[in-house]
């Protein structure tokens, strides 16, 4: 049954959606604050936010900022704000899987959610310790040193890069959007954009074939992001 997390203030519009939600045999948590959903998001694993953008006490925005930080999670943004500043800065910016205006019919939510779980399904699903044996005998990490090796030989990189391919490797077959990415870099340079992003990938891209020319380790998903497959 899958999990979805409801982030909405609106009583009324929040008691629908659960109602057609559950009746649909999906299971529902409802968050009426955004500090309560970041909340919640650390203590449970959810297959899907709704996110309302006009909460009472943070923006869903920020909710959203914070979320990408540290998830991957699908994200569908639920507003009234139409505009299309806040449609681009939901997607491009800040990471959004989909962004559905109000007033929305309830099935059409839902087949926009089902959407969303299909192409969650499309990535590799194994357990952590299945992911982790292949890559642990073509990568090592030594984060005291803030290196990583491939096949044994230090890959070179700048620091930026390094926590970059770190994050990739610890979290293989995945998608990363390139916000997402950018996020990693805590200390990121003031005015770093996703071409910042598509800059480092080049490079680590050119570390590691000067050590392994036959694989392409890291691969580009082409308005989505990148992942590192085997």
């Amino acid at each position: 049954m899958p999990n979805i997390l409801l982030v909405e203030d609106d009583k009324i519009i929040a008691e629908s959606i659960i109602f057609s939600l559950e009746n649909d045999s999906f299971k529902v948590t409802w968050c009426e604050m955004g500090n309560d959903a970041m909340q919640a998001l650390s203590q449970s694993k959810f297959d899907l936010v709704l996110l309302d953008i006009g909460l009472p006490d943070i923006s869903g925005f920020d909710v959203l900022r914070k979320l990408r930080k540290t998830s991957e999670v699908s994200v569908i943004i639920i507003t009234a704000r139409d505009a299309d500043e806040d449609i681009v800065l939901g997607l491009e910016g800040l990471g959004a899987d989909d962004y559905v205006t109000k007033p929305f019919n309830n099935r059409v939510l839902i087949a926009r959610i089902r959407a969303q779980l299909r192409h969650a399904r499309i990535q590799p699903t194994s357990s952590e310790d299945d992911q982790d044996i292949p890559f642990k005998q073509i990568f090592e990490i030594n984060k005291d040193l803030h290196q990583i090796l491939l096949h044994g030989k230090v890959v070179g990189l700048t620091r930026a890069e390094c926590k970059i391919l770190m994050h990739l490797v610890e979290n293989p077959n995945r998608i990363h959007s390139k916000e997402h990415l950018l996020n990693i870099m805590h200390d990121r340079p003031t005015g770093a954009g996703e071409n910042t992003i598509v800059t480092h990938i080049r490079h680590i891209r050119m570390a590691l074939n000067k050590i392994d020319s036959d694989n392409e380790h890291i691969k580009n998903h082409k308005g989505l992001g990148y992942s590192l497959t085997l």
